[in-house]
């Protein structure tokens, strides 16, 4: 039996911005290589290629998309509590879906996708996606890696009040304030914006200044002592 006493978000999964393809080869590779583990490797398809770097608690998906059918830079993407009854759940909140794509290869399924109207705008999108592949290959504590990293502590959003309104029905019943904690992953960290964003990450590190220059020679971009970036989000560093 359904009812709003039900949480329908699990977890904040992935993170994903969009790179050319050389900086995505390049980049998710230098990753890999400095010990951050594979979400998933590089996989390359006609008009999307995709990789995904596991930071302790969070996925970073780095993605090249065909700009002909895709306009976003970045979006964050939900692991829901119950696929099987999604659907229903979304309905009851009054909360409008996309069509479920439903990703098979090989006879095996990797992932169902459910894309959210209202909370898509401009260039960044919020989704829902359960993922069969096993993607979450570490606990939430990275593996000793270069650059010291050890979790992401918060995702940072920048909400309009029609993106708000969705996302509160979507919390539900799960109290909707400017700060979102999980049971397991990051916590949300909400500001009101002009348009709907994904502003970045906090990464919580060993040294900030050793993670910074890693992530700066594995061809992110510094912004400052404790910020880098790589496509359209910004990186916060810790300690």
């Amino acid at each position: 039996m359904l009812n709003e006493d039900q949480l329908i978000i699990n977890f904040a999964d992935h993170i994903t911005t969009v790179l050319t393809i050389e900086e995505l080869r390049s980049i998710s590779q230098a990753l890999f290589k400095i010990g951050l583990p594979q979400a998933w490797p590089l996989s390359e398809q006609p008009g999307f290629a995709t990789a995904g770097i596991r930071f302790g608690n969070l996925n970073l998906e780095l993605c090249t998309v065909d700009r002909r059918f895709n306009k976003l830079n970045d979006w964050l993407t939900f692991e829901p509590v119950d696929l099987d009854n999604l659907s229903q759940e979304l309905a009851l909140r009054g909360i409008e879906h996309d069509p479920f794509d439903a990703v098979v290869i090989h006879g095996q399924p990797i992932y169902t996708r459910v894309g959210l109207p209202s909370l898509a705008e401009g260039q960044t999108a919020l989704q829902l996606c359960h993922t069969f592949y096993p993607t979450r290959t570490t606990g939430p504590i990275a593996p000793k890696n270069q650059a010291g990293i050890s979790y992401v502590s918060t995702i940072k959003l920048g909400m309009t009040d029609r993106s708000k309104q969705t996302m509160e029905k979507l919390l539900s019943p799960k109290q909707f304030v400017n700060s979102v904690d999980f049971e397991q992953g990051p916590g949300l960290l909400i500001s009101p914006a002009a348009q709907l964003q994904v502003k970045g990450f906090i990464v919580v590190t060993d040294n900030s200044e050793q993670a910074v220059d890693t992530l700066v020679e594995a061809g992110m971009t510094r912004l400052d002592a404790h910020m880098v970036q790589i496509g359209s989000l910004k990186i916060e560093i810790s300690d």
